[in-house]
C-alpha cells in the first residue's frame, strides 16, 4: 500500500484518518463521524444496491447489507479492514481506479467482469460500478462506490452472440468430432471453463468414453479415457437418466456427490456441470464443464451449457443421419422429414419466443419503474445539489434509452410477424418530423449537433398512422445523431413530388463502407463500433424503420460516399389529397384549469413490488398528493372502500387476484365510482392495453411510468374531481347539513 503513502491525513471526528487503523471494526462506524461523512453514512446503510466507504491510507471499508452478500463468509471481520487484504484477487484490477478517485477524480466501470472467492468458491460476476471521491475539510477522505449487478444482462447478451457464432460455426462443419471440438473450445473460452467435453455412454448405460476435449491448461485432458458411470455417485447416475441436469459446486460438500469425491478428483474435477443428451429413450452421452475448485455455477451458465449440448446434438445427429441417407440412397425423404421436423420446432421456437419476449419484456421494466421514480424524487428533492441532479439526469435518460430499446425490441417482434395494425387517417407530414425532432431532441442536445430543417408552406398529406410514422422518422433522426460527432451537422428536408413526397435526411457522420449500405435495413446490422459501444443500440431502430414504411406502402433507402463522408436516409410516401382527420381541440375550461391548480389528489398505488411502490409514491407526495400503498389487491380493495381514493394505480401481476379482476371489482362498488384506474404494468402489447381497457381500467401505463403521461392523467382527474365537487348541491344551513346526514 507504499502507492497511497501520500494520501493527505483527514480529520475524521476528532481523529486524524491515519488514526483510523488501529480501530477495531466494531468501533468502525459513521456516529463519531462528521455532518458530511455521516451523512455518506447513513445513505450507504439505507440503500439496497452494495455500497461502501473505503477510507484512509489503508482504504478500510465500510459497508452496507448488500455488499456484505457478496462478501460472503468474509463478513462481518472485512468491516473496517483494508480492501487490498479483504479482496487480494481484485486489488491489482482495481488499484488504478482507487488511486484514480483518490486524486480527485470520479470514474465508473460498464459490465466489468469480476472473479472472486466468495464461501470458498469462486464467482464470475459482472457489475457496473461507480467510484467518486469523498472530500472532508477540502481533502479526499476516502473512496465512495456503488456496485450494481449486470450479470443477468450481460450473460443474456453473451448468451445471444454465443449463439450467433456457434451457428455461423457449425454451418461450415460436417463432421461430429469437428463440431465436438469446436463446441467445447467455444463454451470453454466464453464461460472461462477449465475442461469442457462430451462423453458417450455404451448401450447398456455403464461406461462414460472420452474421445477428445479442450482445456484451458489448468487441468488435464480426458481424451481416451473411459470411467464407470457408478464412480460418480447413484444419485447422479439417476438424474443423468431421468434427463435432469447435474450441477454441483463442490463435489467435497455436495451430498450427491461427497461419498465418490475420490473419483472426483481422480480426474481433477471440483465443480461440476453435466447435461444429458438423451436419444431413444436411454442416457446416449453427456456434455460437461469441470473446474480444478470450488466454483459458484450460475443459472446462465448453466442454462447455456444445456444449450450447446442441445444444439450440439442435433447438429451431430443431423450430419450422421445425411451421412447414412447418402450411404443409402434415402436422401430425398430424410430430407423431407427433416424438414417437417424443422417446421414444427420452428413453430415451437417461435411461440416459445413470443412468450420469452413478453416476460422478458414484463421483467425488464419492473425494475426500471423505482429506479426511474427514485431519479425523479432526488432531483426535485435535492434541486440545488448539481451532483445529485446531474447524477439523477444521468439515471433518468439511461431508464429511458432502456426502455426504447424494451419497445424497439417488441415493434420489430409484432411486426415480423404482422402484429402491428396500422391506425390509418389523413396526416399533416410536417407534423410528423416536427413531433420525431420533439422526440429526438434529448440525444440531439447531449451531441450539440446543429439541426437545418426544411419544410413546405403547405401542407404535405399522406395517409397513415401518425405514431408509427414519427416513430420511424424519429428512429432515422436517432440513428443519424448516433452515428455522428459531437457538435456535428443534421439536415432534413421534406418535398412533395409527381404525387409522392419525399424526407431526407442527411448527417455529416461516420458514414458508412460499401459492404454495409445493402444490409442497413437488416435485423440486428449497425455500423463499425468502439470496444466501448458509445453508440449503444442493439440494431433495431432501422429495421423497425423499414417493416413500418413498407407497411404504408413507403420506400427507404440509405446511401453513403464511404467511411468518413456522412450519410443519408431517404423516406417516400404517397401523398394523398384533402385535410387531416380528426376534431380541432377545443379551448379548456378555465374553471376546469383552476381546478387542477387548486385540487390534489388521494392516489392508491397497489403493487406487490416494494421498492416501485413506495418509490412512487413518495414521488408524488412531494408533488403535492396524499398517497396510500397497498401490497395485495385484497388489502387495496379495503383501503379504496373506505377511503375511497381518487385515483388507484395498479400492478396487474399482485400476488392474490390479478389487477384486471381487482379493476372489475372496483367497478362493481358503489364507494369507488368515481376512482379513476389506471394500470402500470411491466406487460406493453397492443393486447395488454386492450384487455386492460376492457377489465375496466381508464388508462394503461408501461413501467418505469412516463411520467409527462402520469401526470396529464392526474391533472385530467383533479379537474374532473374538482368540477364534480362545486356541481354537487352543498346545505345551506346546519339544520340542512344534519337533516341531510340523519339516516333516512
Amino acid at each position: 500500500m507504499s502507492n497511497l503513502s501520500s494520501f493527505p491525513p483527514t480529520a475524521l471526528g476528532g481523529l486524524a484518518l491515519e488514526e483510523l487503523a488501529p480501530l477495531e471494526p466494531a468501533q468502525f462506524e459513521p456516529d463519531l463521524w462528521p455532518d458530511g461523512l455521516r451523512a455518506i453514512g447513513d445513505l450507504i446503510l439505507a440503500s439496497r444496491f452494495p455500497m461502501f466507504l473505503a477510507i484512509g491510507h489503508d482504504l478500510r471499508l465500510f459497508y452496507n447489507d448488500a455488499y456484505s452478500d457478496l462478501l460472503g463468509d468474509k463478513h462481518p471481520s472485512a468491516r473496517g479492514a483494508p480492501y487490498a487484504s479483504v479482496r487480494p484477487e481484485l486489488w491489482e484490477r482495481m488499484r488504478p481506479y482507487f488511486e484514480l478517485v483518490l486524486a480527485g477524480e470520479a470514474t465508473q466501470l460498464q459490465h466489468a467482469l469480476m472473479e472472486f472467492e466468495r464461501n470458498g468458491k469462486r464467482e464470475r460476476r459482472f457489475f457496473s460500478i461507480s467510484l467518486s471521491p469523498v472530500r472532508h475539510a477540502g481533502q479526499v477522505a476516502g473512496v465512495y462506490c456503488v456496485l450494481t449487478e449486470t450479470t443477468s444482462d450481460v450473460l443474456s447478451q453473451h448468451r445471444h452472440a454465443f449463439h450467433h457464432k456457434l451457428g455461423e460455426t457449425l454451418d461450415g462443419l460436417d463432421d461430429a468430432v469437428h463440431i465436438m471440438k469446436a463446441t467445447s473450445a467455444m463454451t470453454g473460452q466464453t464461460l472461462g471453463v477449465a475442461r469442457v467435453g462430451y462423453g458417450e455412454i455404451d448401450a447398456a448405460s455403464r461406461t462414460v468414453s472420452i474421445d477428445r476435449d479442450w482445456t484451458d491448461g489448468r487441468i488435464a485432458s480426458l481424451a481416451g479415457m473411459a470411467h464407470p458411470l457408478a464412480d460418480f455417485g447413484p444419485d447422479i447416475t439417476a438424474m443423468l437418466r431421468q434427463g435432469r441436469t447435474v450441477r454441483i459446486d463442490d463435489v467435497d460438500a455436495d451430498l450427491r456427490s461427497a461419498a465418490c469425491a475420490a473419483a472426483y478428483a481422480g480426474i481433477g474435477a471440483r465443480a461440476v456441470v453435466i447435461v444429458p443428451i438423451i436419444e431413444e429413450g436411454r442416457l446416449a452421452a453427456v456434455f460437461y464443464l469441470h473446474e480444478p475448485c470450488a466454483r459458484h455455477w450460475t443459472e446462465q451458465e448453466t442454462a447455456m451449457a444445456e444449450d450447446v449440448a442441445r444444439h450440439t446434438r442435433e447438429v451431430v445427429r443431423r450430419s450422421r443421419l445425411e451421412e447414412t441417407v447418402r450411404d443409402a440412397a434415402l436422401e430425398r425423404d430424410a430430407l423431407l422429414q427433416s424438414e417437417r421436423l424443422a417446421r414444427v420446432q420452428a413453430e415451437r421456437l417461435s411461440h416459445a419466443k413470443d412468450e420469452f419476449l413478453a416476460m422478458l419484456a414484463h421483467e425488464l421494466r419492473n425494475p426500471l419503474a423505482p429506479i426511474s421514480s427514485s431519479a425523479s424524487l432526488l432531483s426535485m428533492q435535492f434541486a440545488n445539489e448539481p451532483r445529485i441532479c446531474q447524477t439523477s439526469s444521468i439515471i433518468s435518460r439511461q431508464v429511458k434509452h432502456m426502455s426504447r430499446l424494451i419497445d424497439d425490441l417488441l415493434d420489430v417482434s409484432r411486426v415480423t410477424r404482422g402484429l402491428v395494425k396500422l391506425k390509418l387517417a389523413t396526416v399533416d407530414f410536417r407534423d410528423v418530423v416536427t413531433g420525431a425532432l420533439d422526440q429526438t431532441r434529448p440525444l440531439v442536445l447531449e451531441k450539440s449537433h446543429q439541426v437545418r430543417v426544411e419544410l413546405p408552406e403547405t401542407p404535405v398529406h399522406v395517409r397513415g398512422d401518425q405514431t408509427r410514422l414519427v416513430q420511424s422518422v424519429a428512429n432515422i433522426v436517432n440513428n443519424a445523431a448516433k452515428y455522428t460527432q459531437k457538435g456535428g451537422q443534421l439536415a432534413l428536408s421534406l418535398q412533395a413530388q409527381d404525387g409522392r413526397m419525399v424526407l431526407r435526411v442527411r448527417d455529416n457522420g461516420s458514414g458508412m463502407p460499401p459492404d454495409l449500405v445493402p444490409n442497413v435495413f437488416d435485423l440486428f446490422t449497425q455500423g463499425a463500433r468502439t470496444l466501448a459501444r458509445s453508440q449503444g443500440g442493439l440494431g433495431l431502430g432501422l429495421t423497425l424503420v423499414k417493416r413500418l414504411v413498407d407497411l404504408h406502402e413507403g420506400e427507404v433507402a440509405a446511401h453513403s460516399d464511404g467511411v468518413g463522408f456522412g450519410s443519408t436516409f431517404t423516406l417516400s410516401l404517397p401523398c394523398v389529397t384533402g385535410a387531416c382527420d380528426g376534431v380541432d381541440a377545443q379551448p379548456g375550461d378555465p374553471e376546469a384549469v383552476r381546478a387542477i391548480l387548486q385540487r390534489k389528489l388521494k392516489v392508491l398505488i397497489v403493487d406487490d413490488n416494494s421498492d416501485a411502490a413506495d418509490s412512487l409514491a413518495t414521488l408524488l407526495q412531494v408533488q403535492g398528493h396524499a398517497t396510500s400503498v397497498e401490497y395485495d389487491a385484497q388489502s387495496a380493495l379495503r383501503r379504496a372502500r373506505a377511503e375511497r381514493p381518487d385515483v388507484m394505480l395498479i400492478d396487474i401481476g399482485l400476488p392474490d387476484v390479478d389487477g384486471y379482476q381487482l379493476a372489475q371489482e372496483l367497478r362493481s362498488l358503489p364507494e369507488t365510482t368515481a376512482t379513476v384506474p389506471v394500470a402500470v404494468t411491466g406487460y406493453g402489447q397492443a393486447k395488454d392495453r386492450e384487455r386492460a381497457l376492457q377489465a375496466g381500467f381508464a388508462h394503461h401505463l408501461v413501467k418505469p411510468v412516463d411520467m409527462t403521461a402520469l401526470v396529464r392523467i392526474l391533472e385530467s382527474s383533479a379537474a374532473l374531481a374538482a368540477v364534480a365537487e362545486a356541481a354537487a348541491p352543498r346545505p345551506s344551513s346546519a339544520s340542512e347539513s344534519e337533516e341531510a346526514l340523519a339516516p333516512a
